[in-house]
């Protein structure tokens, strides 16, 4: 009886975790454009040369796969789980998490405008469009944004930014939104915050060889808050997937 209260808050807990981040969503891929280091505390830079510098340095490929290993916090519950994400660029969003033995707990399937759940432990579905998704959990936040974050292509939106900087880092700090820069024009961090949550995201690790970050941090602070790190063992860039995406007749839809 305890295996099984323990196993159906997990099951609960892990819903609710993929359906925000089916909702708020899921920095440069291949072929990203060499930067030359730039001291920031030799010359003070307007907000928007910084943004030009960041958002025109983005290079999405067509098809992007990531595997790895996600870890999840809420409270006193953690659950790891494998994750398989495909990135069809501007079309699909697909993840998958597998349990022990390979089972699979979680599928969704994001695009511009729905959002898709499979949960295979109750058998239950969840279907929403992007806009209910995003009333549903007070975040603006759109599939692309989720894409840029996903593809190592987050853009920084136009605002009046304060600055500060010294020899690695630009902080761009705005009304509901501020932005970590390196001094190769790299977005490390993003927070985004109003006076109902605030969601914070965190890349890590980026390799020599292709620029990308094996390591994402999540934190999304709310009346339900919770903590991700997700760390890729697996980066494939331009080859295409088969994507599948089915709901089986016997499952039950969930409001």
């Amino acid at each position: 009886m305890i295996l099984l209260i323990r196993k159906l808050k997990k099951e609960y807990f892990m819903n609710k975790f993929f359906f925000i981040v089916s909702g708020l969503f899921f920095l440069n891929s291949c072929g990203v454009k060499k930067v030359t280091n730039t001291d920031f505390s030799n010359s003070l830079k307007k907000p928007t040369e910084i943004i030009n510098s960041v958002n025109s340095n983005s290079n999405y490929s067509k098809w992007l796969s990531l595997k790895g290993r996600a870890k999840i916090v809420q409270k006193n519950q953690e659950i790891k789980v494998n994750v398989n994400i495909i990135n069809r660029k501007d079309s699909i969003i697909w993840v998958s998490a597998k349990g022990p033995f390979g089972i699979e707990i979680i599928r969704a399937q994001i695009t511009p405008d729905s959002v898709f759940l499979i949960n295979r432990i109750n058998k239950k579905n969840f279907t929403k469009s992007a806009l209910e998704a995003r009333e549903l959990l007070k975040v603006d936040f759109s599939f692309y944004d989720l894409q840029d974050i996903i593809t190592a292509n987050p853009k920084i939106l136009k605002k009046n930014y304060t600055i500060k900087a010294n020899r690695e880092f630009f902080y761009l700090i705005a009304d509901s939104v501020s932005y970590l820069v390196t001094n190769t024009y790299k977005v490390q961090n993003i927070k985004r915050f109003n006076n109902k949550n605030t969601l914070e995201i965190t890349l890590e690790d980026y390799l020599e060889e292709d620029n990308f970050p094996r390591k994402i941090n999540l934190k999304f602070e709310a009346e339900e808050s919770f903590e991700a790190t997700i760390e890729y063992s697996k980066v494939e860039f331009k080859k295409p997937k088969k994507i599948l995406f089915e709901i089986p007749n016997l499952y039950n839809e969930e409001n």
